[in-house]
């Protein structure tokens, strides 16, 4: 259905072009293809690059929309050279008559609402631009902040959450702000600009400059994605950890607790018992699991957990010996990227069937001088 969705756009080209004679003989309407073309061009471009540059794992999805982006800039873009056509021409349309009057006012209307729009949303960009990549102190920035929430611009006040010269303060309002602007997720084409679309105040709390008294403030989101990252964020607390597996059972909460390795034992224990294949990766691998879930996981049936546990750096000499000869090449290969694999298991490593398991491991023993 998709492939057959994508088809309608080409199939209004074909029309076009089957009528290119027809519609070049009328002015207006030459005005509108030549703009249309451009439009739809120049959109397509863009948001191809943009789509490109996003981090997201599920950003090629976006590839699937573009000959609609195509049909509707083009489109767009034809209604904007139809009306710069009126305009232009406003003399002789109001002497046509009511109805060539009628349409004058509708195309010249629309010139102006989409020209106003799109301004708005270039200045957008332009901002965040400059506040991304230009020479701005912190006093610009305090001033931008309050600019951009009066706006409601989400791309440039992402932007302001991000930058590492945004005062303490201001970042510290934003986290305890409850506009649902900051907590939700940004949309719109705009946000595109961005390399991702995260919420304003996840950019808060991954600024390595913000108070760490954001993270409390941020911890009565009413966003699971933003209570991901205080899970997982290293200044939280474990009256924080508590309160979030007691009061938030959603699994991106679960995620982040079974990440962050100041996460009470006990706690860890609870989600090794009802563990979906997400939040058991995420237990094998990290430092902080208690030893008998580790040593659980890595007897466990499931390759993906015996993976995370061979790249966690807390196991013991025994278990990397153990799943140096572990029979799936994906754990050995684990075990091989792990920072703390000892000399005996990279050695045997280094003599794996697999290639790729043989040239990490060799790469290891060589980065630590022991060939």
């Amino acid at each position: 259905m998709p492939f057959l969705l994508n088809l309608a756009p080409l199939v209004l080209v074909l029309l076009v072009l089957a009528y290119l004679g027809t519609i070049w003989r009328h002015a207006p309407a030459r005005w509108a293809l030549v703009a249309g073309a451009l439009g739809g061009i120049g959109g397509s471009v863009l948001y191809v690059s943009l789509v490109l540059q996003q981090r997201s794992s599920t950003a090629a999805i976006g590839f699937l929309f573009t000959p609609w982006v195509f049909a509707v800039a083009a489109g767009s873009a034809a209604a904007w050279g139809f009306g710069l056509h009126a305009l232009v021409h406003t003399r002789q349309a109001l002497r046509g008559g009511p109805r060539r009057g009628v349409v004058w006012a509708g195309a010249v209307l629309f010139l102006l609402t989409s020209t106003y729009y799109t301004g708005r949303d270039a200045r957008s960009v332009a901002g965040f631009l400059r506040i991304k990549w230009g020479s701005v102190d912190a006093p610009l920035l305090e001033d931008a902040y309050r600019r951009a929430l009066a706006r409601r611009d989400t791309l440039q006040l992402a932007a302001i959450a991000a930058h590492p010269s945004t005062p303490p303060a201001t970042l510290l309002a934003m986290a305890r702000s409850e506009d649902p602007l900051l907590h939700d997720k940004r949309h719109g084409l705009v946000n595109l600009f961005d390399r991702d679309a995260l919420a304003v105040v996840r950019h808060v709390l991954r600024n390595p400059h913000a108070p760490r008294e954001v993270v409390a403030s941020l911890a009565r989101s009413p966003s699971d994605y933003v209570l991901y990252d205080v899970a997982v964020s290293p200044h939280a607390t474990e009256a924080i950890l508590r309160d979030l597996a007691r009061r938030r059972d959603s699994y991106l909460v679960r995620w982040g607790l079974a990440l962050n390795a100041k996460t009470p034992p006990d706690i860890l224990e609870e989600l090794a018992r009802d563990a979906d294949n997400v939040t058991t990766q995420h237990l094998a691998g990290n430092p902080g699991t208690p030893l008998p879930i580790i040593r659980r996981l890595a007897d466990s049936g499931s390759a993906l957990a015996r993976a995370g546990v061979a790249k966690n750096p807390a196991i013991d000499a025994a278990l990397m010996d153990r799943l140096a000869g572990d029979p799936e090449d994906e754990v050995r290969l684990a075990l091989a990227i792990n920072p703390a694999a000892t000399q005996a298991a990279l050695e045997r490593l280094a003599r794996d069937e697999n290639a790729r398991v043989r040239r990490y491991a060799g790469e290891r023993l060589g980065r630590k001088g022991l060939q």
